[in-house]
């Protein structure tokens, strides 16, 4: 679904896109905890749908940049490292969430990293 999306825009703006999704999911996660009247559907739902589904969508976009320019014989090497930052990185940061207490603050400051960090891939080809 991500691939049509990458020829036609550009890999840098939907992978932006996407981690921009993501952080909206965890922002919104973060959120929740303060409004205890929020039911279900309204409250809680959101983020988990919007955190995956971006975080998933911008791997097709990263593995694009990360390949892109790398010579033939290098490209194995370049997804490689790829995949090893995005095992590493997400137990990385979970494990200094957990150090944080994991409280709402510690969660939406990282919404709000990811977002900041997303806002460079909004250029244009």
């Amino acid at each position: 679904m991500t691939g049509p999306l990458i020829g036609r825009y550009g890999a840098r703006t939907i992978t932006g896109a996407e981690l921009s999704t993501g952080a909206t999911g965890l922002a919104l996660l973060a959120f929740t905890k303060f409004a205890t009247h929020a039911s279900y559907a309204y409250g809680l739902l959101p983020g988990p749908v919007l955190l995956p589904a971006g975080a998933a969508a911008s791997f097709a976009g990263a593995a694009v940049l990360a390949t892109e320019g790398v010579p033939l014989q290098q490209t194995g090497l370049a997804g490689g490292v790829l995949n090893t930052a995005t095992e590493c990185g997400p137990t990385v940061l979970f494990a200094v969430l957990l150090t944080l207490d994991s409280d709402a603050w510690s969660l939406a400051a990282t919404g709000v990293a990811l977002a900041v960090g997303a806002l460079p891939n909004h250029r244009t080809k």
